[in-house]
């Protein structure tokens, strides 16, 4: 029970010494058989002491009382190939636990981080069922696309991936079966994973069995999904309106049945069509229990989330044996197993559905009287011009991903002699994946698809590790040594195969040998790493005051010549626990921890074989032969970031109240990167060679985080406890070994006439986004004049006119360079994508069987690039028969003056007029700083209410022990200034966003909107 006689239920009691544990039930109950020789238990709980007791003699029950609102420095918890009590740690480590996980609607692991770690930044890239999530620790550490951190679950490595076409390579793990995330962040901490934790690494352990009873649990969960916040389009009304006013500019005649908007209705709602309620629901079933000696825990899984967009999902199959045995005192056994595997639809994402559902005109029905789909009029040709119905093709178009995986591995531990222990792991991850891509025939208005299309692909890929590792501690009256030495060797390969055919005479037989057999072509790939690894760590204390960890790991790569093939990653790191010096003496300080590190990590990056000169397959005038596919470079060294990290941990009353803060500043030198070479040396064109990966650059990166933890009210049957958490940090670019001193990330497919573009550039932060700097309209001759416009080839000023030429109503630019004309030379930078603040505010009550939980998360100082309103407020878009944003109808309408001089008619507008002519201006050929928006915002993350049945109801029957209900909301509000769907923007994740996505982009994201769950939890 607690300090307030409540009784406590999933506390751990086990024997001092031993394996044997077990835990409590819901009356705080327990029954242990124990050793003969055995004569102490250790009983914990998280937020509690830990708490010794005799056993004695006899079989006499035993009551424990444990301290409530207590510190948890006692608590053991997993550092980098080990464990370490809290207490002794001196590296920036932040934990996050089951019982927090279990609060929050978690599709995939990275959700239950963000808002709760500080120095963490997750992004969410898609709102659609399993999308990709970007996780940034202590932020950028390298500019190549490797800033995801290593995440290490149950000893199995895996690289992160922001993979913003679809799910992450997490996707398939279950949260229900996460026991502890810790997070390490402080060079001591990531430098022992060498050149695979310079991002940080997230250790995962999942839950394990206790010994005693059998547990069974089965969690229901049911979640409605709900639509998000409307763009603000035309109606048909507004629509019709829209055109009479274009055609009494531009000319032209307006279609009979748009003359009189008043005889209209609304037209098709293409957004709540598109955007419906969509259910989410999760069945889980665990069993778990053992003896002395063997424990087990197993689960099953089954998560089945619609999308609230048509032509998106999300379902997983999971399934998991945790098994532990000690057949004799000095020996150890484990295996930890789990299979899942995930179909998703990404048709919403990969075809572009939300931005045409923006775009298409509410007068196009979704389906047509007789049953056909709704299209582009085939009697007006602008309308080819338009989108094609967004719900005829999520319905007709296929865009599947299915994966499975199987992750698991065996250890082996031996208690050699007093102190000294060997263990081994051997793990493993192997995954095999499928897509298809069927384009049907189809005839939607002037939308006619003649030749079917599929495209099927495969790819399998296989890791291992295994590690060799001997430990030793050794106690001597106050001083506390541990060594701890080992050898790692771990491979991975990967192999893709796609084809593709056409000419298909069903639309019903997904199939590649129903296709045209002469229109078959194919694609594949394959490739492999490897490293081999020595690493140690020596831990030194004295009277629990005094800390010393040093780390060394040196890692040899297949990245890398004979001569740079290995990188060696030192740190150490020391801490002072003053309070516990005789001479301190603060009563209301009853923790005070300083700590100093420093610390060394690596990157290998992400290039196959860039040492080499792969070869490749192409055309030839004798046939197929083999190209050299890149430049290489054999000289390739190491990237490499040195840190440096002052941090203090400090408690006051009884530790009610915790502060942990942490400053730091990371450099990173010889950055992998791919070369500039000139166009000469056959890097583009037919048969050219990439450039070569070379080390050419350095950044800085500076930053703190924050954590303050309260118990602010703790009473018999009621307790507040609260967590705030934030964090900053900012990179800039140190040096960059090419000619121009910057490298340029374009958008290509985003407006060809002017790129959307980010650029990275020495002394600023990386990508920031580019284009001119927009400065209202033009609102008089006289200013046009006075001021700097576009030329033409010639460099001659274009003329002041109204067709063909700069007029009054024109977009205004700045003129940057001050030469007196608008050019490209003119364009800045008008965004930042990184935030200057971000973090995570939770406060939980619990009142006799209440538990409230409410999380509130926000960032601030990030710029968002909202494409989605840059492309459709161009009034002249009217005559493509596209819909577009209702500001559009603000347009810059021109009148005369008293003296007959022309000015605007809504001199306060700011969207451009509407050109008869050519647009010499570029009003909307531009990306401009209008577009750039703040994404600061603060959202109610979640908010979540249970209640646990009082046993006295419970007990009457013996099937069920316990039962937890809870109901909850998630993403509930926002409070934002950006105009779009959602503020949280991270890379874009939509058609050609490949592996270097643009960051900080809307091109119709698809959202995140609010959840309502009801969960239930029933104990057997």
């Amino acid at each position: 029970m607690d300090d307030k006689n409540a009784p406590l239920s999933g506390a751990t009691v086990t024997v001092k010494g031993t394996t044997v544990s077990t835990s409590t039930n819901q009356e705080g109950a327990f029954r242990l058989q124990v050793p003969g020789t055995a004569r102490t238990l250790v009983v914990s709980f998280v937020g509690m002491q830990t708490k010794e007791v005799g056993i004695g003699t006899g079989s006499a029950p035993i009551s424990v009382s444990l301290t409530g609102g207590a510190s948890t420095l006692n608590d053991v918890v997993v550092v980098g190939y080990g464990r370490s009590r809290r207490a002794n740690l001196t590296t920036a480590q932040t934990s996050v636990g089951a019982k927090e996980i279990e609060r929050t609607v978690n599709t995939t692991i990275e959700q239950a981080i963000q808002g709760r770690a500080a120095g963490v930044y997750v992004t969410q890239n898609s709102g659609q069922p399993g999308g990709g999530i970007s996780v940034s620790i202590r932020g950028v550490s390298s500019i190549n696309n490797a800033t995801e951190p290593l995440y290490v679950v149950d000893g199995v490595q895996i690289q992160g991936s922001s993979s913003g076409n679809s799910s992450g390579n997490l996707a398939g793990l279950n949260p229900s079966d996460i026991e502890d995330m810790q997070i390490l962040q402080g060079p001591s901490a990531t430098a022992i994973y060498g050149s695979r934790g310079t991002n940080g690494v997230v250790l995962i352990t999942t839950k394990r069995g206790k010994s005693g009873e059998a547990r069974m649990t089965y969690g229901f969960q049911y979640n409605i999904q709900t639509p998000p916040k409307r763009f603000e389009v035309m109606n048909l009304q507004q629509y019709a309106q829209m055109q009479i006013a274009y055609k009494a500019i531009a000319g032209g005649n307006v279609r009979g049945e748009l003359l009189d908007p008043s005889l209209l209705g609304p037209g098709t709602d293409w957004q709540g069509e598109l955007f419906n309620n969509a259910a989410m629901q999760k069945h889980q079933l665990s069993l778990s229990g053992g003896s002395n000696n063997t424990t087990y825990y197993m689960s099953g899984e089954y998560l089945n989330q619609a999308g609230v967009a048509v032509g998106s999902g999300f379902d997983r199959y999971s399934f998991r044996i945790n098994l532990d045995t000690k057949p004799r005192e000095w020996i150890t056994i484990g295996t930890n197993l789990s299979f899942n595997q995930t179909n998703e639809k990404t048709t919403t994402s990969q075809n572009g559905l939300i931005s045409s559902a923006i775009q298409l005109s509410p007068e196009v029905p979704v389906k047509n009287i007789n049953g056909s789909w709704g299209g582009g009029d085939l009697s007006n040709p602008a309308h080819q011009f338009a989108p094609v119905n967004p719900i005829a093709i999520s319905t007709l178009t296929t865009n599947s991903n299915s994966r499975k995986q199987f992750l698991g591995g065996l250890n082996l531990g031996l208690n050699l002699t007093k102190g000294l222990t060997f263990r081994t792991s051997l793990n493993t991850n192997l995954g095999y994946g499928g897509s298809t891509y069927f384009q049907p025939t189809y005839a939607i208005g002037w939308a006619i698809n003649t030749t079917a299309a599929l495209e099927n692909g495969t790819s399998q890929s296989t890791y291992w590790n295994w590690n060799q590792l001997l430990e030793y501690t050794k106690q001597v009256g106050k001083h506390n040594v541990g060594a701890m030495v080992s050898h790692e060797a771990q491979a991975s390969t990967y192999k893709n195969v796609g084809g593709r055919r056409t000419g298909f005479l069903s639309n019903d037989i997904l199939d590649l040998t129903a296709g045209n057999a002469t229109t078959a072509s194919n694609t594949g790939g394959s490739g492999q790493w490897g490293m081999e690894s020595y690493l140690a760590r020596v831990n030194y204390g004295y009277d629990n005051r005094y800390l010393l960890t040093a780390t060394y790991r040196r890692d040899g790569s297949v990245y890398f010549g004979p001569e740079k093939r290995w990188g060696a990653f030192p740190s150490v790191s020391a801490a002072w626990r003053v309070s516990q010096e005789k001479f301190f003496n603060v009563p209301a300080i009853s923790e005070l921890k300083l700590r100093l590190e420093t610390g060394l990590t690596g990157n290998q990056g992400f290039s196959s074989d860039p040492i080499y000169s792969p070869l490749v397959a192409g055309a030839s005038p004798w046939g197929s032969s083999f190209l050299p596919s890149v430049y290489p470079n054999k000289g390739l060294q190491w990237e490499e970031t040195n840190t440096k990290n002052i941090g203090a941990n400090l408690g006051l009353f009884k530790n009610r109240i915790s502060v942990d803060f942490d400053y730091y500043v990371k450099n990173t030198d010889n950055m992998l990167l791919s070369a500039s070479i000139p166009w000469y040396m056959g890097s583009n064109g037919t048969a050219a060679v990439q450039p070569p990966t070379v080390n050419a650059g350095s950044l800085k990166t500076k930053g703190w985080s924050f954590t303050l933890n309260t118990t602010n009210v703790s009473t018999k049957d009621f307790k507040w406890e609260s967590n705030l958490n934030l964090s900053h940090f900012k990179t800039t670019i140190t040096s960059l070994n090419n000619k121009n001193g910057f490298l340029e990330r374009s958008s290509w497919w985003l407006n060809q006439a002017d790129p959307w573009s980010q650029r990275s550039a020495v002394g600023l932060e990386p990508w920031l986004m580019r284009g001119y700097i927009e400065e209202g309209l033009f609102t008089s001759v006289e200013e046009i004049n006075k001021s700097a416009v576009p030329v033409d080839n010639s460099g001659n000023r274009r003329p002041t006119a109204p067709t063909n030429g700069i007029w009054i109503g024109d977009i205004k630019l700045k003129d940057v360079n001050g030469d007196g004309k608008i050019t490209s030379d003119d364009k800045t930078y008008i965004g930042n994508p990184w935030p200057k603040l971000f973090g995570g505010f939770t406060n939980s009550f619990s009142y006799k069987g209440f538990d409230l939980s409410v999380l509130i998360t926000g960032t601030y100082g990030n710029d968002i690039y909202n494409f989605m309103a840059w492309e459709n407020s161009n009034p002249n878009n009217i005559n493509l028969g596209r819909n577009m944003m209702l500001h559009a109808y603000d347009y810059a309408k021109l009148t005369t003056d008293k003296d007959g001089n022309p000015v605007l008619a809504n001199p306060g507008t700011d969207v451009a007029r509407i050109i008869s002519g050519v647009d010499v201006n570029g009003n909307y050929a531009r990306q401009t700083s209008k577009w750039v928006e703040s994404g600061s915002f603060l959202r109610l993350k979640n908010v979540s209410l249970s209640y646990n049945l009082p046993t006295s109801l419970i007990s009457r029957q013996k099937l069920v022990r316990g039962v937890r209900a809870t109901f909850g909301a998630q993403n509930l509000a926002t409070i934002t200034e950006y105009s779009g769907f959602d503020p949280e923007v991270g890379a874009y994740t939509g058609v050609n966003a490949g592996n270097n996505g643009p960051i900080g982009l809307d091109y119709g994201r698809y959202p995140l909107t609010p959840i309502y769950t009801f969960s239930l939890n029933v104990n057997f």
